[in-house]
């Protein structure tokens, strides 16, 4: 499996250029197309208020539009500069729609990539945006954290297993890091006061990945009553590991997307990037 076209999320920000690097790295490895999207919204009134006058307004607006279509030249000219076939498009439109837009193209390509929800354009509803690419456009989603100081595309990779469907997902769409990586670990989490029987079966998910030419290291952790997601980062950070996989899960209301405990605090506090699926 790899990876042909890939989108990631392109704004003015300082957190935006390390996701663009690690989609450029990637896509210079994959030999894949690049395709960067910005924002601009075509009113601003919820945030500026109904007495701003039009001229005003639309001063405001070309103003907004002229960074995105700054951000997308930057953009352009890091892929030329890596060799990497990419495109730039300009989304306009409402605020609220743009995260609905934006998961709707994401059904097009095979990967996306976004910045943590607590970072980019404050036009932008981040949390919305990380949860429509990840509950509503059926691809991966690769959440690149502002701090990244280095891409490491085959380095140690943390997988997270449950034995639910999202993480069989996750495990199998991250067959293109999985392959190449230095080392793969397994995380099996255990319950206090359960016996390691009583884990979530691995040894058939360790077959099927080594059939695909995968070796893995299974480690099993007590998860204790705290915060799960923590501890996730916990050992991933002992393991020194580049990336972490793992199956996105939400509590669904109303038909609107509600993140999981643990998969909100992966999004918010992993300081490497993170392959989610689900």
């Amino acid at each position: 499996m790899s990876f042909n076209d890939i989108i990631v999320h392109v704004d003015g920000t300082e957190a935006a250029k390390a996701r663009v690097a690690f989609a450029v790295a990637l896509a210079r490895e994959q030999d894949a197309h690049l395709i960067g999207v910005a924002f601009a919204p075509k009113a601003l009134l919820p945030l500026y208020g109904a007495d701003v006058g039009f001229a005003d307004m639309s001063e405001v607006l070309e103003g907004v539009k002229a960074q995105g279509e700054a951000a997308l030249k930057s953009f352009k000219a890091c892929a030329a500069s890596a060799g990497v076939s990419a495109e730039g498009r300009l989304m306009q439109g409402m605020s609220e729609e743009f995260p609905h837009d934006f998961a709707y193209f994401a059904r097009q390509v095979d990967v996306t990539i976004l910045g943590q929800p607590r970072d980019g354009d404050p036009l932008v509803g981040q949390y919305a945006l990380v949860e429509r690419c990840l509950f509503a456009s059926g691809r991966p989603v690769i959440i690149v954290p502002a701090g990244l100081s280095e891409v490491a595309l085959d380095g140690t990779i943390v997988a997270a297993w449950d034995g639910s469907a999202e993480a069989a997902r996750a495990f199998n769409d991250a067959l293109t890091f999985l392959k190449p990586a230095k080392r793969v670990v397994v995380l099996v989490g255990v319950a206090d006061g359960a016996a390691e029987k009583d884990a979530p079966p691995v040894d058939d998910m360790m077959s099927h990945l080594e059939r695909h030419g995968v070796s893995v290291d299974v480690v099993r952790v007590p998860t204790g009553e705290g915060d799960v997601g923590r501890l996730l980062l916990s050992q991933a950070k002992s393991l020194e590991a580049d990336m972490i996989v793992m199956g996105a899960f939400h509590h669904s209301r109303w038909r609107e997307f509600i993140l999981g405990g643990v998969t909100l605090t992966m999004l918010e506090e992993a300081n490497i990037p993170l392959f989610m699926a689900h």
